[in-house]
């Protein structure tokens, strides 16, 4: 079975988005984040201390009080810079690759033996053919789904679009079904 369509940006960034949550880089990258975006959160907690609160005569425990202070804005600061990650991260993408060639064409080529994606991106040309039994992971969402031959890489499958009818639709359906039992 062969079927054409466009990959749009919106498509490559629901794969990025995808990635973030179930990729081994991007829980690295996630925990990097918290690390050096909770020295802001302390900093900030402990200049609103030193400034607000009144100086009591001992240091020990006015210093006392704004590290501690300072430890508590960090902590409860922490699943906001955490939920934070996935748009920064999905920004920096977006303004990387906002100036390419978008949309990009697409032929999949769905076989008994191997899925084919030929993409034409601007210039550059490249098939990508991968046997069934090389597929690691599906992942899915509303309107895609990721078949991941690797780590961090995956052929982006519409589950809906202009240019694939529900015949085509039913197809893919039904030979990813066939040959992905053991991974769906």
């Amino acid at each position: 079975m062969v079927t054409t369509y466009k990959l749009t940006l919106e498509d490559v960034l629901s794969f990025q988005q995808d990635m973030i949550h179930h990729s081994n880089q991007h829980k690295k990258s996630r925990k990097i984040w918290l690390i050096f975006m909770s020295a802001p959160a302390f900093l900030l907690g402990y200049l609103a201390t030193t400034f607000i609160l009144p100086r009591p005569e001992s240091i020990a425990l006015f210093s006392l009080t704004v590290i501690g202070v300072g430890i508590l804005f960090a902590l409860l600061l922490r699943p906001l810079l955490k939920d934070l990650y996935a748009p920064f991260a999905l920004r920096q993408f977006r303004l990387v690759n906002k100036d390419s060639a978008w949309p990009t064409d697409i032929t999949l080529q769905l076989s008994d033996s191997h899925v084919e994606m030929h993409v034409v991106h601007g210039k550059i040309n490249r098939t990508t053919q991968v046997p069934w039994t090389s597929i690691l992971k599906v992942n899915e969402n509303e309107t895609h789904r990721f078949l991941y031959f690797e780590d961090d890489e995956a052929l982006i499958i519409p589950k809906a679009r202009d240019g694939i009818t529900e015949v085509e639709q039913s197809e893919i359906d039904r030979l990813l079904g066939k040959h992905l039992v053991n991974i769906l």
